[in-house]
């Protein structure tokens, strides 16, 4: 018993190397210094407009900085002085192309200089000449002047900023043509515009050619209207709206080509297509219309005149399609023009009187007898203002002179055309007034084309191989490089006028 004592006191007296297993034990100490002393409380920034106000200085730039460099560039354009001059045989002085590169020493350095630097005899008459100006003229003589310097004179018109948006691709300009010639017009057969599509319906009453671009409706009978790019090849279909239960009797581009108006002969209402927005609207119609078959729009696009039932013209806003006002005529209208000079209206029907009213006023200022019409189905004045022609019931065509509709009772025509035999539904000058055409949906191939102002008829056109039936609308493009005649076959037929622009 004593010595398990003795050993136990031994042993526990004896220091061990043996390293603890376990968990650490940390010292109280350190633990209170690391954790429990108080936190720093970070800083925060606070807000300096000054500060702010040149950082952006710095990475943005001052506006007046913007100004500043504007006039120094304005300054520096004209103040340029390193652009030769280069003096003609005759003394004048013409400008070239600005020098891309100087070097200083072109200047000083002469024939007889380059010779003793290169030790070789250079032939020349001239030893205090420029070396450069020896060098140039050699040169010329043995190469001549490459294309890459020849100088290009850019008018000042065509330098023009419109007339370079106008010369974009879906954009056009109006071509300087010469003098069309008589007797036989120079036209081609193209891929008919709704050959895609035919699905207009059977009478394809409205065709009408963008004002701006390469651009042109089609719509008919069956409510259906489609959009296509001309190009005589394709013409590929753009968009097609269709109109369920509204048969179409006109469609007309309306706001500098950006809106349609669709109307039928059955329904008091229309129906608005906006091109840039792609949506259709409806419109209802004033008190007092219950259709728009016929309705023409004046040359600056402000206003509209619908015929009615019984003798009205109503006169719309092409923006609103607000009444503005309401004509009357003694006999039914049937026909209705404006005058290029947005001043006049003029109106025929039923009887042989045209009506001419002054837009101003909203009164008839003068009535002109129509010699040997009893009714009348379509009126056309020339773009020019200089020619005025009426279509009969009975298949007459009167030319007159617009000054002498509206200044005397009986006006004398200037040809009475006498080609077709059936009532004259469609009349249409071309946009350089050289070309009337005249045709009538009531017999097949009624379509001819009278050359102003020899007054002759094409005769080479329609030929025995032309196929029209019944042709219904025409109209021409606006640059007259286009002709399209629609009919009742579901066809709007293309035509290429090739003493005219490409549109």
């Amino acid at each position: 018993m004593r010595r398990k004592n003795k050993l136990k006191r031994d042993h526990e007296a004896k220091p061990t190397n043996k390293i603890r297993k376990g968990k650490p034990k940390f010292s109280k100490t350190l633990y209170t210094q690391k954790f429990k002393a108080p936190l720093k409380k970070t800083r925060r920034n606070e807000y300096d407009p000054n500060e702010e106000a040149r950082l952006e200085k710095i990475v943005f730039g001052d506006t007046s900085d913007i100004i500043n460099n504007l006039e120094s560039d304005e300054e520096s354009i004209e103040n340029k002085t390193n652009v030769t001059e280069i003096e003609n045989i005759d003394g004048s002085k013409k400008h070239s192309k600005e020098v891309a590169w100087v070097d200083e020493d072109d200047a000083t350095c002469l024939v007889k200089d380059a010779a003793k630097l290169k030790d070789q005899k250079i032939n020349t008459d001239a030893p205090g000449k420029l070396y450069k100006d020896y060098l140039q003229h050699k040169y010329t003589q043995l190469v001549g002047t490459p294309k890459w310097a020849e100088l290009k004179r850019v008018d000042k018109e065509s330098d023009d900023l419109d007339d370079e948006i106008l010369k974009h691709s879906c954009y056009l300009e109006k071509p300087k043509v010469k003098n069309l010639p008589k007797d036989i017009i120079d036209i081609k057969t193209l891929t008919a515009i709704n050959k895609q599509t035919h699905t207009e319906g059977p009478i394809v009453s409205s065709v009408e050619f963008h004002p701006t671009s390469t651009v042109a409706l089609v719509a008919g009978s069956s409510g259906i209207l489609s959009l296509f790019q001309i190009d005589g090849i394709e013409n590929n279909k753009l968009a097609t709206m269709q109109y369920k239960k509204f048969p179409i009797s006109t469609a007309k581009f309306l706001q500098e080509g950006t809106e349609i108006l669709i109307g039928s002969q059955y329904y008091p209402y229309s129906h608005s297509y906006n091109l840039i927005s792609g949506k259709t609207y409806k419109i209802l119609l004033p008190h007092g219309m219950t259709n728009m078959q016929k309705c023409e729009v004046s040359p600056d696009g402000k206003l509209l005149a619908v015929c009615g039932r019984s003798g009205e013209i109503y006169l719309l806003t092409s923006s609103s399609k607000e009444l503005v006002s309401t004509l009357k005529m003694n006999t039914k209208c049937r026909a209705v023009v404006f005058t290029p000079d947005n001043k006049t209206l003029i109106t025929h029907g039923d009887g042989s009187e045209m009506y001419i009213w002054d837009l101003n006023s909203r009164e008839c200022i003068h009535r002109a007898i129509d010699d040997g019409c009893l009714t009348c189905e379509s009126i056309a004045v020339s773009p020019s203002g200089q020619f005025l022609a009426t279509g009969s019931r009975e298949g007459v065509v009167n030319l007159y002179e617009t000054k002498t509709v509206l200044q005397d009772r009986i006006p004398v025509p200037l040809k009475i055309v006498l080609n077709l035999v059936t009532s004259i539904t469609s009349l249409k000058f071309n946009p350089y007034s050289e070309i009337l055409a005249m045709a009538s949906n009531k017999k097949h191939n009624a379509f001819k084309m009278m050359h102003l102002p020899s007054f002759t008829i094409f005769s080479n056109y329609p030929s025995f191989q032309t196929n029209l039936t019944m042709p219904e609308t025409i109209n021409f493009s606006p640059s007259s490089g286009y002709l399209s005649i629609s009919n009742r076959s579901f066809s709007a037929f293309l035509y290429r006028l090739k003493h005219y622009g490409n549109y």
